[in-house]
């Protein structure tokens, strides 16, 4: 960058204003294709503050909710910056996060010049987009290997994995024509019938096992525990907003799915089903797999998802065991979690990546979708008592995940705080 005016002069004052401006312009960048990306707040609002320290700054303020980012920024010279960043949308796209917090890695680590940096940044954004037909892929193992995790049948998993590729499909629908929670009802409308249809016309076997792998795909379980680390970080308007939006997805989708069985009641075609058990072989294979194809719906690179598979299987082995010795879901869940953060964090450290690659996805075998199926179903048909019965349990399980993840997260919060601290007394 060429810090000098037109006339081939500048004064310090205004050299320094450049650089400032240029270095925070620089680290909003990164922290908004990070946010943008799916990471989380305190990740996105540590790495802005980390380059700029690694530059020279005196004082970094960074505030990071999930659609906004304000900072300012101070050098040794008293000069200053304050910039801001709105992020209208974001999915979940680990490939891109992977990208951008290894560009954060090195610049830390290296402190190029900015001009540098900056084509750095291009580099990344300029990189090969994910393929649409892995998007498609994803969605089908998900929701295909989910039936069978279920109990379900060879022409149930056919059905569900068509089914996941149509839930992909209308996800792909740009946010400036359905917003991400509009297209919750309207993907669980169009499966919920669907599923319905097929097991009518003698396509499919179990219409509320198909429904129930679709809605893996959807629902929003793992956010109420993210939602809570945010909480437990500090991120306190972050958390707040995470939850809210969650608790709504939640709702939206059991709308969906309802208004289909309200629709499918009045032209006849709902079919009973018989209940069926699966095998616990068949549940770990098929956890395994899952969780990889869950992965590929969130452009998780290819090297990760040998391990994203194994924190899925040990994440369910985890809890089956636990739940077979006689522990409460709440209890069995919260074992899981906390392994499955553990194991995410150690395979964060060994492989370079940030941890949510593999607890986001890892956790998705225990995420409770068939208790939000089976509520809503009861609901529909006014049993107050199995209401209560599935509800609680749904809500046993996604409190036994959330506090599982944020009693590991606030333990490392913990521990680098205080390693923070003492670094900062021996200076």
């Amino acid at each position: 960058m060429n810090l000098t005016d037109p006339e081939g002069s500048a004064s310090k004052t205004a050299e320094a204003d450049s650089y400032a401006n240029y270095l925070l312009c620089l680290s909003l960048d990164i922290g908004e294709e990070m946010l943008r990306s799916g990471a989380e707040v305190h990740r996105v609002e540590d790495t802005i503050e980390r380059i700029c320290h690694a530059y020279g700054a005196a004082h970094v303020e960074v505030f990071a909710i999930t659609s906004l980012i304000v900072a300012s920024v101070r050098m040794k010279d008293n000069d200053d910056s304050s910039q801001m960043r709105r992020i209208s949308s974001s999915s979940y796209s680990f490939s891109c996060l992977e990208e951008f917090n290894a560009v954060s890695r090195r610049i830390c680590r290296e402190t190029p010049p900015l001009e540098e940096v900056d084509a750095m940044i291009r580099r990344a954004k300029e990189k090969r987009k994910y393929p649409l037909w892995l998007y498609l892929l994803g969605g089908c193992i998900v929701t295909g290997l989910f039936t069978f995790f279920f109990g379900g049948t060879w022409r149930d998993a056919l059905i569900a994995a068509l089914l996941g590729a149509v839930v992909v499909g209308l996800d792909q629908i740009p946010s400036i024509y359905l917003n991400q929670l509009a297209k919750l009802p309207v993907m669980s409308f169009v499966t919920g019938c669907f599923a319905h249809m097929s097991v009518y016309f003698d396509l499919g076997d179990h219409a509320d096992i198909i429904i129930i792998g679709t809605i893996m795909l959807m629902i929003p379980g793992l956010a109420f525990g993210n939602s809570l680390r945010d909480l437990l970080w500090g991120d306190l308007v972050a958390g707040i907003m995470r939850t809210v939006q969650a608790c709504i997805s939640a709702v939206l989708i059991a709308f969906g799915f309802m208004l289909a069985a309200l629709l499918m009641g009045e032209l006849g075609w709902l079919r009973e089903t018989a209940a069926v058990t699966p095998l616990p072989w068949v549940q770990l294979a098929s956890a395994a797999l899952a969780t990889a194809g869950y992965s590929l719906t969130f452009r998780t690179k290819a090297k990760y998802l040998p391990a994203v598979a194994l924190c899925g299987l040990f994440t369910y082995a985890v809890y089956f065991a636990t739940d077979r010795a006689g522990l409460s879901p709440f209890f069995a869940a919260f074992f899981a979690a906390t392994f499955t953060t553990v194991f995410s964090e150690i395979c964060a450290r060994l492989m370079h990546a940030p941890s949510i690659i593999f607890s986001f996805a890892g956790l998705i075998p225990i995420v409770p979708g068939s208790g939000l199926y089976y509520a809503m179903d009861a609901m529909l048909f006014e049993q107050s008592a199995l209401v209560y019965r599935h509800a609680r349990w749904t809500l046993m399980v996604g409190g036994g995940i959330a506090l599982g993840m944020a009693a590991v997260s606030l333990l490392i919060n913990m521990t680098v705080r205080f390693r923070e601290s003492k670094k900062k007394r021996c200076t």
